[in-house]
């Protein structure tokens, strides 16, 4: 029987809903399907970006830019050897030659490709036969190195089983056997050698001196028969060849020779105290250079420019050439403010004064004198002299101006007076009598005799040091008795000090120079030492801060620092590559005071005790000073005493200043200033040759 069965209702909600979310998941597959599409778009561009980059480098190093990296790959795989250009000359101010160059000719060595050692003993051993080799520098260490080498197993026999053991097991090292072997090698064992096998020792040597990849200089000081020789039979002497080095010459002998410095020797090479200095500014360590005085002052000018090589083997005989691929130059040659003929003059009256000076048994112990002559107003120093008498043989060490100092005595009274006056503890014209000091439990003060009243520009005409006890008291506001207690503070050595320092006393002067010395301080603060202090008898002072202190008055108050070096020069050129400028260091103040010292100088020649020179042509401002030194000879006290002169002139318009010293110039009995003498006769022979 057929029937109709009752259709099934639908949920049309759900259809709707079921419909939404076919809707959805469809729309999200296209959006899935969009973003992957745009970051493989995305990523295919920026590999495309990449690749063009790359394209781009590969094409500029190829093409564009492949000359320039095949420099470099021949630069970075290639050896290269530096040969250092002649160092500048050094002339003084009228162009005379003061230090220059003189070749030398040396034998080197550079090993040939691949070479072995035994190859190399081969090649001494056949250079020792022919070349005269000095043996005598080998000493008895060098000798047990030699055994060792040459002898190997008897040396290695001379260490036991059991040390054996202690060294394989580690109880031993390496230097602890060789220093075994060293030990027990004999007299008669080291001894043994030849001449030729120590010759042939030495020449091994030099032969792998470090570096490894430099010129061994095997024989210095070559003869010309010695190089022909070697250039004759040069296929016998595989890797020898001959170069040309410079030693520094001086054509004036001894002239300034300490103050001009020297130079290391290719085999001393570097200082060792600056070694990291000087490789970091590209020296080679057998380099060649200035290690005192002017040389080493002025070492970045005075140096050339190294050579350099590219060093290639060529492949049938393995010995090296050398390619010049930068051609140096010489050094810059030095223009010094020293007037030569001038120097030569006054080491000349220095010797005469110290000869004379050997007649007078009053004189015994004056076995040097110091002086220094300076421009005032530039601060150029024309002569350096420290003149020594080491029993009749003579030598002149400038150096020791700057670095050797000495009790000035009143030579630096001028500094006290200025103090006074711009203090304003005393006034111009003042006067003050000149009775002495006694100060309780201490020896009477006073000046050298008795002068009545002074003012300030008597007292430096005169010399008086009790004017310049009361300018020091006045300062210190002290209440002074006779032989009674005198309170000094400690401040007012500061307060003298600052003033002597503006005039360039017991301070550095600034000479261009190394190791220039400042001098001593006394350290006590008793009120007697402010009093010895004012008159020269405390601190101690080098002759250069004298000569700058009197150029300071000459120079109305300004103080320069004194300068050695004028100019630098382009070698075998006018071209000025460096000057050294006149600096001014500072300026004194008060302007009357100061001409209140220089008058008082004045005075001294003209009326005071510096009248000896009043015979010359020219006007001349002066001050003297003795300083006692008293020293013990064999449990003996020796009354000893300094002479000093600071001077300048013309006095108008100065053109030369001088300090004097001269140490123990007296003994026992008092005697004339000698300092006096040897700056008239500096100053006769200066103006009439000016």
């Amino acid at each position: 029987m057929l029937y109709n069965k009752p259709m099934k209702q639908v949920d049309k909600s759900k259809t709707t809903s079921n419909l939404k979310f076919n809707d959805d998941y469809s729309q999200k597959i296209v959006d899935v399907s969009k973003t992957i599409n745009r970051r493989l778009k995305v990523s295919l561009i920026v590999i495309i970006l990449v690749f063009s980059i790359i394209w781009l480098n590969i094409y500029s190093i190829q093409i564009v830019r492949q000359d320039e990296f095949t420099d470099k790959l021949i630069t970075y795989t290639s050896s290269f050897q530096s040969v250092a250009s002649p160092r500048g000359e050094i002339y003084d101010r009228n162009g005379n030659i003061l230090v220059t160059n003189s070749e030398r000719l040396s034998i080197v060595y550079f090993p040939p490709q691949g070479i072995s050692d035994q190859s190399e003993w081969e090649l001494a051993l056949a250079f020792s036969k022919h070349f005269t080799v000095d043996t005598s520098i080998l000493n008895a260490r060098d000798l047990k190195d030699l055994y060792i080498i040459k002898y190997s197993d008897q040396a290695s026999a001379k260490i036991s089983k059991s040390e054996w053991n202690d060294y394989y097991s580690g109880k031993l090292n390496d230097d602890d056997i060789y220093q075994m072997k060293l030990d027990r090698i004999s007299e008669l064992e080291y001894n043994q050698f030849t001449d030729l096998d120590k010759a042939s020792y030495i020449v091994k040597t030099a032969m792998q001196t470090s570096p490894a990849n430099n010129l061994k200089i095997i024989k210095e000081n070559c003869t010309l028969e010695e190089v022909s020789y070697l250039v004759e039979h040069n296929e016998d002497y595989k890797g020898f060849d001959v170069r040309i080095f410079y030693d520094r010459s001086y054509p004036n002998n001894d002239l300034l020779r300490t103050l001009l410095g020297n130079v290391t020797t290719n085999k001393q090479g570097l200082i060792s105290e600056k070694l990291e200095y000087y490789l970091a500014l590209g020296y080679e360590r057998n380099a060649s250079i200035g290690k005192s005085g002017i040389e080493l002052m002025y070492e970045n000018l005075l140096k050339g420019e190294n050579s350099l090589y590219s060093i290639q083997y060529n492949p049938n005989t393995s010995l090296a050439s050398f390619i010049e691929t930068y051609k140096g130059t010489k050094g810059q040659d030095l223009t010094l403010s020293f007037d030569m003929d001038l120097q030569l003059k006054v080491e000349e009256i220095v010797k005469k004064y110290l000869l004379i000076a050997k007649e007078d048994k009053y004189r015994r112990d004056l076995e040097k004198m110091y002086v220094v002559v300076m421009n005032p107003k530039t601060g150029d120093v024309l002569s350096l002299v420290g003149m020594k008498n080491d029993k009749g043989v003579f030598y002149n060490d400038p150096v020791s101006t700057y670095t050797e100092a000495l009790a000035p005595g009143s030579s630096i009274k001028g500094s006290i007076v200025y103090m006074g006056l711009n203090e304003g503890v005393i006034k111009p014209g003042e006067y003050i009598s000149d009775v002495a000091i006694k100060i309780k439990d201490t020896p009477l003060k006073k000046s050298w005799r008795y002068l009545g009243t002074v003012n300030d520009l008597t007292a430096l005409s005169m010399s008086s040091n009790v004017f310049m006890f009361h300018v020091a008291m006045r300062l210190a506001k002290a209440k002074y008795t006779f032989d009674g207690p005198l309170d000094i503070p400690a401040r007012t050595f500061t307060i003298v000090r600052e003033y002597m320092s503006q005039f360039g006393l017991g301070t550095l002067t600034g000479l261009d120079v190394p190791n220039e010395a400042l001098g001593y301080y006394g350290t006590s603060t008793l009120a007697g030492h402010i009093l010895d202090m004012v008159i020269g008898q405390y601190d101690t002072f080098t002759p250069i801060q004298l000569a700058q202190y009197i150029s300071t008055i000459a120079n109305n108050g300004t103080r320069v620092k004194p300068r050695i070096l004028l100019e630098a020069k382009q070698s075998n050129t006018d071209i000025v590559t460096y000057q050294n400028p006149v600096t001014v260091l500072s300026v004194l103040s008060n302007s009357k005071a100061l001409l209140r010292v220089q008058s008082g100088f004045r005075l001294c020649v003209t009326s005071g005790i510096c009248t000896i020179y009043n015979t010359l042509p020219v006007a001349v401002a002066a001050k003297t000073g003795t300083a006692e030194v008293p020293y013990f000879v064999k449990g003996k006290v020796v009354e000893s005493a300094n002479h000093i002169v600071v001077t300048y002139a013309p006095y108008d318009n100065p053109v030369i200043a001088m300090s004097c010293a001269a140490p123990n110039s007296w003994t026992d009995v008092s005697r004339p200033n000698i300092c006096t003498y040897v700056t008239k006769e500096i100053y006769a022979y200066y103006f009439s040759k000016k």
